[in-house]
């Protein structure tokens, strides 16, 4: 069977029509439940545009949609033809979305009703397809899951193109083939054992990797997809509860606010929570387990967009610890893990206690960069890795992120790692949500604390000399900022640059 067939078609080639797909906002519908033969009457028609337009192997289609059935539908359809569909977010600034689109090169825009605008004003000449104008074809309905198994694509032919920031300014491109793929949602559903038919969360905007987990991973579960509106992103205890989701995956920060929040007793838990993104703090796992179904299970994933989706996975929900920061655990599938040692020696099997860059290595490490950047690999002998650039330290529980390589900053002639502080911070003061960043420039600069506010009893100012304890003088944040609510990027991720111009009025 080819790629995108094994990919895609056992959920077809076992339905019988009934199971929804997907849920959420479609045309003018702001919700609507899609069952496994309408998909399919709909994936043909988009399918046979597609191919009818030239679109075939080795070119590429841009995904101009979030959050909807139209977004879920394109990704698809368009690996259904061997092309590669590149994400673009609606949300993203109108230069970044000039900038992808010129370096992307899309042959066709495939976007939805909200997103038609955006496209006059920023994509342009590119021919735009808004998903839901594309009428079904339910008598071909059937022919779905054989059109995607006799594809003649290849595993090193690429399925979508990512954009992540480069050091440049311009954002790098990064090719994930097929083969990368299919190797991930088949290590992590040998991991992670979800029942099928699962309802799954759907938190992250396309551009963001992870939101591939919840698109194919749902897919190969015979699961549903439900899509949240933009309210429900800002409470997902009430989308989970009244969507009755029982597989999520969100960014640490997310995870951090459902568990701040109160479980409804007709809520029957979840079976999986899967976290990713950023280091994972014990207290949100701590915080979050009362939302867990009586034999769910709670995992932090780890892996950056070159190494495809996650790549690594701790299984927490009976971890003892209930500070510092969750293990990334151990690599899954037949991925391989090696340590890059200051010497520039390579470790293939660390010990207890060794730190270093972690290295990755395997079938869903991608094979390089689309557009110029330095080569990220290492070798040694036959083996070739990925540098992730993540400082971790191995411990009799796993693998344990300790920063990035290039996130170390220079402060006072000294080098620190900030998520040193923040680990620390952390424990001192019973924080969850918080982040240290480095605040103007030359003899200006200082480390300023931001966390929130919501999170110290009766406003509490933190006493910073406490760190002093645990910390050397230039590593204590000169001063403590509290927030209503922390500045997060499209990914969800805490935005230490929107961060840094805050504090530099302070």
């Amino acid at each position: 069977m080819s790629v995108p067939g094994r990919l895609l078609t056992d959920r077809w080639r076992t339905a019988d029509g009934g199971r929804a797909v997907f849920e959420g906002a479609f045309g003018a519908s702001k919700k609507l439940v899609m069952h496994e033969d309408e998909a399919a009457a709909r994936l043909v028609a988009i399918h046979a545009l597609l191919t009818d337009r030239g679109i075939s192997s080795g070119m590429r289609v841009g995904v101009l949609s979030n959050h909807r059935v139209e977004t879920y539908l394109a990704v698809l359809a368009t690996v259904s033809t061997g092309a590669t569909f590149v994400p673009l977010n609606p949300k993203f600034p109108a230069e970044r979305l000039r900038t992808i689109v010129s370096l992307a090169e899309p042959s066709i825009v495939l976007g939805d009703v909200t997103t038609q605008g955006v496209h006059a004003a920023v994509v342009g000449g590119v021919p735009f397809i808004d998903v839901a104008d594309v009428a079904p074809q339910p008598h071909r309905a059937d022919e779905w899951s054989d059109m995607i198994g006799a594809s003649q694509v290849t595993a090193d032919d690429t399925a979508y193109l990512m954009f992540t920031s480069g050091s440049t300014g311009t954002p790098k491109g990064v090719p994930i083939s097929f083969g990368n793929l299919l190797a991930y949602v088949d290590g992590i559903t040998d991991v992670l054992e979800l029942p099928s038919g699962s309802r799954f969360s759907q938190f992250f905007d396309l551009s963001f990797d992870l939101s591939m987990h919840d698109i194919f991973v749902s897919t190969r579960m015979c699961g549903t997809l439900v899509a949240p509106g933009q309210v429900d992103l800002m409470m997902p205890g009430a989308y989970v509860a009244r969507e009755r989701i029982d597989a999520w995956f969100s960014v640490p920060l997310l995870g951090a606010q459902l568990g701040g929040a109160k479980r409804k007793d007709d809520f029957s838990g979840f079976g999986s929570m899967l976290f990713c993104g950023e280091a994972l703090p014990m207290e949100t796992v701590v915080a979050c387990r009362p939302w867990l179904a009586p034999d769910g299970r709670m995992w932090n994933l780890y892996g950056p967009t070159e190494a495809t989706i996650a790549f690594t996975a701790a299984d927490v929900t009976e971890s003892p610890r209930t500070d510092g920061n969750a293990s990334i655990g151990h690599p899954f599938g037949v991925n391989r893990t090696a340590l890059l040692k200051p010497d520039g020696s390579i470790v293939d099997s660390p010990s207890i206690d060794d730190e270093g860059e972690l290295l990755l290595g395997g079938p869903q490490v991608f094979g390089g960069y689309s557009t110029d950047a330095p080569s990220p690999f290492v070798s040694q002998g036959e083996s070739v890795y990925y540098r992730s650039g993540d400082l971790v330290r191995i411990d009799g529980e796993g693998v344990y992120f300790r920063g990035r390589v290039d996130s170390q900053v220079k402060f006072r002639g000294y080098r620190i790692e900030l998520g040193e502080i923040e680990t620390v911070a952390r424990r001192a003061f019973g924080l969850k949500t918080l982040a240290v960043v480095v605040v103007g420039d030359g003899a200006d600069a200082r480390l300023v604390l931001f966390h929130l506010a919501a999170e110290v009893d009766g406003g509490t100012v933190p006493d910073l000399r406490v760190l002093e304890s645990t910390l050397p003088n230039y590593m204590i944040p000169a001063v403590s900022v509290a927030l209503d609510s922390m500045p997060t990027n499209a990914n969800g991720k805490i935005d230490r640059r929107a961060l840094a111009t805050l504090g530099d009025g302070r």
